[in-house]
C-alpha cells in the first residue's frame, strides 16, 4: 500500500466494524444504543443513591457522637471539635490524632526601633 494515500482517499480504515466484521442493522445498533444508555442511567441511580445513603448515615453518627458528653467522648478519644473530622474520613480508625500546629511568631524587622512593627 502506498504510504501517500490521504485518509481522505481511502477513508475505510477509518471505519469501525464489530470484532465479526458484519455490519449492524439499524434495529440491533438502536437496541445496543439503548442498553448503553439503560446502563449508564442505571449506574448513575445507584450511585445517588449509594451516596444519600452514605450522607444519612453520616448524619445519624454525627447526632449520636453530639449527644454524647465530653467525659463520654473523652473515653473514645475525641473532642467536640474531632466529631466532624472523623465524620469526614480524614481520620483513619487506629491512627492518633496529629496535633495542630502553633502559629510561629513572626519576627521582628531589623530595623524596628519602637517594637511595634513586624517583618514582612
Amino acid at each position: 500500500m502506498n504510504p501517500r494515500i490521504s485518509q481522505v482517499q481511502h477513508p475505510a480504515p477509518m471505519m469501525p466494524y464489530p470484532a465479526n466484521l458484519r455490519q449492524l442493522s439499524e434495529a440491533e445498533l438502536l437496541r445496543q444504543a439503548n442498553e448503553a444508555r439503560n446502563a449508564v442511567i442505571t449506574s448513575g441511580l445507584q450511585r445517588l443513591i449509594a451516596g444519600f445513603a452514605a450522607w444519612m448515615q453520616r448524619r445519624r453518627a454525627e447526632a449520636e457522637l453530639r449527644s454524647l458528653t465530653d467525659r463520654e467522648l473523652a473515653d473514645i478519644g475525641l473532642t467536640r471539635g474531632d466529631i466532624a473530622f472523623v465524620l469526614s474520613g480524614e481520620m483513619q480508625r487506629g491512627e492518633p490524632v496529629a496535633p495542630r500546629a502553633a502559629k510561629a511568631p513572626v519576627p521582628a524587622a531589623a530595623n524596628d526601633q519602637l517594637g511595634k512593627r513586624v517583618a514582612a
